[in-house]
């Protein structure tokens, strides 16, 4: 009855905006867009010559073992089977025996496994014999992976956190002192530690055999080459997950206390997320610490950057701080893969995809305060001193990244060149620019992340976004950079082409902060937020 109605709402929610002509349009874009996604697969599995079967079956039982092994180090006492509010509320005081409540969740996920598995066939269908053995490969993988982590979890409340946290690192250092054993004749020899090599060497040891016999059944089922074969390593895939189904059901773990607080925390989570990105990730829960210095008041441009300076230092310290060290290795890591040659290429390339991410981790203004807006509507200010102020602080974080790129690179390279002081100049205009776009279109069109795998409207939405967004930028970068080069065929001077552009600019960004106002005057709360 649950998997009924469950099922019901779920077509509910992707249908229901489906009956007007915008939302029919936006489901078709976004079917046409997992369309175009899926089809280069297609084209090269039809097309091109199939990878190596054996490169396949040296591969996949070492990815699967490290997958294996993040689910063990990331799993702790502290862990719980995972359901949501309403299933908590409803199942755990129903008449329900704890196996009962583990054998509905394990079905429920089979959904979601059925259709991955279907996807991701196609993604690597060029990788397997056919998309027949692609499928009940991949399927079977992540069912796998699905009851390791369960019974993971069962172990660690059924044993205690101290045994279980003393059982996990003696796993974990057996399984890394394999893997050292296989790769030290490699270190001997002075060959090349590269991935084929270490999983050639792994397969041919007696540890590795040993370690990764249960495992080799899925690679071997993902390049059957004949039916028979298929049905022999699907049957031995089929058994080794029902051995595992069996240690979850036989564990019988009182789990159902810590499954309930679990649960609210996690489906807490997963609404921070849905209001604020990957910087909400963090959430409630822990002791605030940290502070960033009052600034002017500045018609009130200054409380709402400060707030939101604030929040970021509070909340997302784990995202700075992974920014930091990308932005920092970027210097070594181009002197190693020896692109120091191409020096301004390398350098705006990695400034581009690193923007490109970036720009959805930073919710440090209206996308991250979707929630807030009747608060942001009723402050004694200006619609322009809030847009400015909101504005503010995922420019200069991304700024302060851009910079730090650039002076790992020169710390390396040790040298300074046209690119480096162009990006060191035009990256505070141009990412103002970058973040008042995005702010206006939000607010014009605000969303949500998708609510559910199958939500096409709500990819179609994001991706026409995107492209709205890229022609923005597109043509304010082309102005800028139309006028420098007018000022450089003129003057021949690098100086001065910098020095228009980077004006060029700052007058498009500061056009932006009436726009965004304008946009926030506009917003109404009461119809616009969406669910």
């Amino acid at each position: 009855m649950l998997y009924r109605l469950q099922g019901r709402a779920l077509v509910r929610r992707v249908t229901r905006n489906m009956r007007s002509v915008k939302g029919a349009l936006l489901a078709i874009f976004g079917v046409l867009v997992v369309g175009s996604w899926l089809a280069p697969s297609l084209w090269q599995a039809h097309t091109l010559p199939r990878t190596d079967p054996q490169a396949v079956r040296d591969a996949a039982p070492l990815l699967l073992l490290v997958m294996a092994l993040m689910a063990l180090i990331s799993s702790g006492g502290e862990k719980a089977v995972a359901f949501t509010p309403a299933e908590v509320d409803f199942l755990f005081p129903g008449p329900f025996t704890r196996r009962q409540l583990l054998a509905y969740k394990i079905g429920k996920a089979l959904a979601g496994l059925l259709f991955s598995a279907t996807l991701m066939a196609v993604v690597f269908l060029h990788h397997a014999a056919g998309w027949l053995q692609a499928w009940c490969g991949l399927f079977l993988a992540m069912l796998f992976l699905h009851l390791l982590s369960m019974a993971i979890t069962l172990v660690a409340q059924s044993g205690g956190e101290r045994v279980y946290t003393r059982s996990r690192k003696v796993i974990v250092a057996v399984v890394l002192v394999a893997v050292g054993a296989a790769a030290w004749p490699l270190i001997k020899q002075g060959g090349r530690l590269g991935f084929t090599q270490v999983v050639h060497a792994l397969h041919r040891s007696r540890a590795g055999t040993i370690l990764l016999a249960p495992l080799d059944v899925f690679g071997e089922l993902f390049t059957a080459q004949s039916w028979r074969a298929g049905l022999v390593y699907a049957s031995l895939a089929i058994g080794i997950n029902a051995v595992l189904m069996f240690v979850v059901f036989y564990l019988d773990a009182d789990y159902l206390e810590a499954a309930a607080s679990r649960s609210q925390a996690v489906y807490a989570r997963i609404q921070r997320l849905r209001k604020g990105g990957l910087a909400a990730i963090g959430g409630p829960g822990k002791k605030v610490r940290g502070a960033v210095p009052q600034l002017w008041f500045m018609a009130g441009v200054g409380p709402v950057a400060w707030r939101q300076m604030t929040s970021a230092l509070r909340s997302s310290r784990g995202l700075l701080l992974v920014m930091l060290i990308l932005a920092v290795s970027v210097g070594p890591v181009l002197l190693t893969s020896g692109a120091a040659a191409n020096l301004g290429r390398s350098i705006l390339g990695i400034v581009a995809w690193m923007t490109l991410f970036a720009v959805g981790w930073l919710r440090f203004d209206f996308r991250g305060d979707l929630d807030q807006m009747d608060h942001l509507k009723s402050l004694p200010i200006r619609p322009w001193a809030v847009a400015a102020g909101q504005i503010t602080t995922p420019t200069l974080l991304m700024t302060v990244c851009h910079w730090m790129i650039i002076a790992s690179v020169m710390a390396v390279s040790r040298r300074v060149d046209v690119f480096m002081v162009a990006a060191v100049a035009v990256s505070l205009p141009f990412n103002a620019l970058l973040f008042g776009i995005e702010n206006f279109i939000f607010l014009l069109f605000p969303t949500r992340a998708a609510a559910t795998p199958a939500d096409f409207q709500g990819y179609g939405r994001q991706i026409l976004v995107f492209f709205a967004k890229g022609v923005l930028i597109l043509i304010a970068a082309g102005i800028a950079a139309t006028t420098g080069f007018t000022v450089h065929l003129v003057t021949d001077s690098w100086p001065a082409t910098v020095a228009t552009a980077t004006l060029v600019l700052t007058l498009l960004a500061a056009g932006t902060v009436p726009a965004v106002a304008w946009a926030f005057g506009r917003f109404d709360v009461a119809g616009d937020v969406p669910a």
